[in-house]
């Protein structure tokens, strides 16, 4: 068990240039200025990056959000499935899924099927891990996606409900670990307008 403190922040990823044809969308160009802005005011609010680790959901959208921070810092980014999106009930066709995504933002997570029950499980394990070995860094940057932003705040949180807010395209949420236990220190900035997800 680690006893000092280690600082956490789920990215949402930019703007994707999703649609029910593309499994894997990367980002628009609106998505790609603002990984580029990210950069800018993650390497103002981080003047030390080598204290920094950098991880990411193996999705082209989440990778490309980070590139642009690693690249500034010249630092490897770590691909981990454990902070991918939450994936699709068994058989649903990828033509279904959006509509599939916004019946969830109302569900709770008592309600999910065993599997998603499964990723989230190993999302908050995931993260509880990190910063555990001496020497390690103090900050962790993790690239993810908005329904791994949500889980991990209702889980801190205990409230049962799918949908905690709406983090806004590169918001940042700090968590803090402490001694294994994650808090929550600040949600991320928020999307104005509408629910959806997209």
């Amino acid at each position: 068990m680690q006893n000092n403190e280690h600082r956490i922040l789920l990215i949402r990823h930019g703007e994707a240039a999703k649609s029910p044809e593309n499994e894997d969308p990367g980002l628009t160009t609106t998505g790609h200025q603002q990984a580029h802005a990210l950069a800018d005011a993650l390497s103002h609010r981080f003047l030390r990056p080598g204290s920094v680790n950098l991880v990411s959901s193996p999705k082209s959208r989440a990778l490309q959000t980070a590139i642009p921070t690693a690249s500034a810092w010249k630092k490897n980014v770590v691909e981990d499935p454990a902070v991918i999106e939450i994936p699709s009930p068994q058989g649903l066709p990828l033509k279904e899924r959006g509509q599939w995504i916004q019946t969830l933002l109302h569900a709770h997570w008592s309600d999910i099927t065993p599997a998603q029950k499964v990723w989230r499980e190993r999302t908050i394990a995931f993260l509880r891990q990190l910063g555990g070995t001496p020497g390690s860094a103090e900050t962790t940057l993790v690239f993810c996606h908005f329904m791994v932003i949500n889980s991990v705040v209702a889980a801190i949180k205990g409230d049962d409900r799918v949908v905690q807010f709406h983090p806004d395209y590169t918001s940042c949420t700090e968590l803090s670990l402490k001694s294994g236990e994650l808090s929550l220190v600040s949600l991320g900035r928020e999307k104005s307008g509408g629910t959806r997800i997209q």
